[in-house]
């Protein structure tokens, strides 16, 4: 059924979220789930005979309900329309009620009773003890057995932490820097770039605005004919944001003396502990070995590179100067276009953004048995915005709501990212919450002469976060703690990675591709050649995703937070990803989102899931076929509706019938076992 289709039933009352809040109902809304949330602690820390139904279950319930206007809170800083909006809910981000309840020694204690007690513990369903073995850990890994003094310390390093995330988030998403380019500098670029875009006049000269995000940074490195023009770009964009940088290593040194005041030696080695890797060594390894193998293939792309600049050198009677990092997207879209007859331009008019999202969330409807409904005139924080309900297939049964936010605005988040606004989770009485989940992105905008249109990546993108949608969505639990996306960090974007095959796919690609102005399926050949080029430059692309990893593992190994951050990302990105600044100052990790914000120590997982996300999609799915809706569903069983109610490999082996492993990956970007 289209995902336009309408429901026949009534969407279940209290199901749909109220965005429309000012700032003093935003931060009062938090304020009171917050002090709901602490008087729940306060009287189950007084029970004398500590059990499951006393103190765990009010303990479980209470964040359940505070996860309402709190993930609100959280959401809106990011996308609300209002500046004040997104102030308030900033501010509201700030109250942290985390750090403090994690850190009530009280609370601990009657857990730490429900925890100790066996036969207690004997007696509980599989979900509920996972929930009690979550809160111990939780509890103890932020210091219960540390001395009062080093435990107020503590308190006040995480409280550090907290702000600085904020700030450094807030730093990228409300730059106001502009670039200024003439329309001849900005040669090779497609027209489509200069519809609706601001201008302002310099001496007479009319030039146009360039800010620092995504949209406006890509194309110009992977078209603009100027080497000048894309150096330009290169340092301004990363340049804008250098007040983060000194945030960044304040964050460094903080999150060590966090990890080492709980008795860890680094913060790497305090994350991983409860991941799939477990230790910092194990993720160092993984991304060593892929560098050694990803190597070669970056040596001779390099090389098909620096010959194309070398012969655009000659060409114009210049000296060859050698390949930067602002050439590499310009000549290896030349290298792709060349060896595949591919123009990336020529491709997007098959993927008109609207006809794309209805063509992924049809396929995704059918993969996983749901029945996706566009909700007419939806109760949404700007007109941009998508809302969509989900229902069971064969059933007339609400799932949840999602939200797509698409297009770039000021001060809205600049990346792509998934938000679980609401937890599904069982009332008391038996009824359910329902769960919502938001996805923003900074996808183009229709022009006056065509639709939104999309590049190749961005719809691997879409698949992508709408994997996290669907995941949150799909997910069964009793207890927000272990719902949906709150599996192992170094497993959370597999299910994600795996959806991203369907880009690849001529079956999936047949059913949404078409013309934007004629309605043509794009053509045989055009398709053939697309898929050809999956795995053009493999080398270079995951190098630089090597190259992350180590640079986030090697400024949270420290054991002395002797390390500077942003000389560290530039000898890294040499070193590994093969990228020469030539000469050039920038400040390339201050606009790493991931690195100031809660990816710390784990961006490895990226590559270390991709393993896992291979294997699903080439034994399941490839294997048995992608339209299979028995692989669908026993997918969404096993991978989706347990969230983290167990541990991701057992998910996975019941899904793969065996334990993963990693000749699907390698192959799946060029490389042999």
């Amino acid at each position: 059924m289209s995902a336009n289709a309408q429901a026949p039933t009534a969407v279940p009352k209290g199901a749909v979220v109220n965005f429309a809040l000012s700032p003093s109902e935003l931060l009062s809304r938090v304020e009171a789930a917050v002090e709901k949330q602490r008087a729940v602690m306060d009287a189950v820390a007084q029970v004398d005979a500590p059990t499951f139904a006393s103190v765990i279950a009010p303990l479980g319930r209470a964040e359940n309900e505070a996860k309402v206007d709190y993930g609100v809170a959280t959401f809106l800083a990011a996308v609300a329309a209002d500046e004040d909006v997104r102030d308030a809910a900033s501010k509201a981000e700030k109250f942290d009620f985390e750090v403090e309840s994690a850190m009530r020694e009280d609370v601990y204690k009657v857990v730490r009773a429900v925890f100790t007690n066996e036969e207690e513990m004997a007696g509980l369903d599989d979900e509920d003890r996972r929930l009690v073995e979550r809160m111990e850990l939780e509890f103890r890994r932020t210091g219960m057995l540390l001395p009062p003094e080093q435990r107020e310390r503590l308190r006040a390093v995480k409280e550090r932490i907290s702000d600085l995330k904020i700030a450094f988030g807030n730093c990228i998403k409300e730059d106001n820097t502009e670039a200024l380019f003439t329309r001849e500098e900005l040669d090779g670029l497609p027209d489509d770039y200069f519809d609706g875009r601001d201008t302002c006049d310099v001496d007479g000269v009319t030039k146009y605005v360039v800010a620092p995000r995504y949209l406006d940074y890509f194309p110009i490195v992977g078209r603009a004919v100027r080497e000048s023009t894309r150096k330009a770009a290169y340092v301004f964009f990363n340049t804008c944001f250098s007040d983060n940088v000194q945030r960044l290593q304040e964050l460094v040194q903080l999150r060590l003396e966090e990890a080492q005041l709980l008795g860890y030696s680094s913060h790497a080695e305090y994350v991983l502990e409860p991941l799939m890797a477990k230790t910092p060594q194990a993720a160092i390894d993984m991304l060593n070995d892929l560098h050694a193998k990803l190597a070669p293939f970056g040596e001779r792309e390099l090389a098909e590179l620096q010959a194309l600049k070398r012969a655009d050198a000659e060409a114009a009677g210049e000296p060859y100067t050698g390949v930067f990092i602002w050439d590499v997207s310009y000549y290896a879209r030349i290298a792709e276009e060349r060896k595949h007859n591919i123009n990336s331009e020529e491709v997007k008019e098959y993927f008109p953004l609207a006809a794309v999202t209805r063509g992924i969330l049809d396929i995704y409807q059918e993969m996983l048995g749901l029945r996706i409904v566009k909700v007419d005139n939806p109760p949404v924080w700007h007109e941009d915005v998508d809302m969509f309900e989900v229902w069971e297939a064969d059933a007339d049964v609400f799932v949840g709501h999602f939200y797509l936010d698409l297009h770039p605005r000021d001060g809205k988040y600049r990346h792509a990212a998934v938000w679980s606004i609401r937890t599904g989770y069982e009332r008391p009485d038996g009824t359910r919450e329902y769960p919502v989940a938001g996805m923003a992105a900074n996808f183009p905008k229709p022009t006056a002469t065509a639709p939104a249109l999309l590049k190749h990546g961005g719809v691997i993108t879409l698949m992508h976060e709408l994997g996290h949608v669907f995941h949150n969505l799909c997910s069964y639990t009793k207890w927000k703690r272990l719902h949906g996306t709150r599996v192992e960090w170094d497993f959370v974007e597999a299910p994600s990675q795996m959806l991203e095959n369907w880009a690849w796919e001529p079956e999936a690609l047949r059913r949404f591709a078409a013309h934007y102005e004629t309605g043509e399926t794009i053509p045989e050949n055009m398709l053939a050649r697309l898929i050809e080029s999956k795995n053009e430059g493999t080398g270079l692309s995951n190098l630089g995703q090597v190259a992350h990893g180590l640079f986030d593992l090697a400024i949270h190994t420290t054991t002395t937070g002797d390390v500077d951050v942003s000389s560290k990302y530039e000898e890294i990105e040499s070193r590994v990803a093969m990228l020469d600044r030539g000469g050039t100052k920038t400040f390339r990790c201050a606009r790493s989102t991931h690195m100031g914000g809660d990816y710390s120590a784990r961006y490895y997982g990226y590559l270390w899931s991709e393993v896992f996300s291979a294997d699903m999609f080439a034994t399941r799915f490839k294997a048995e076929g992608i339209s299979n809706p028995q692989v669908g569903r026993d997918y969404r069983r096993e991978i989706l509706r347990p969230g983290g109610t167990r541990d991701a490999m057992e998910s996975i082996v019941k899904f793969l019938g065996r334990k993963p492993t990693n000749g699907a990956f390698l192959k799946s970007i060029g490389l042999d076992e």
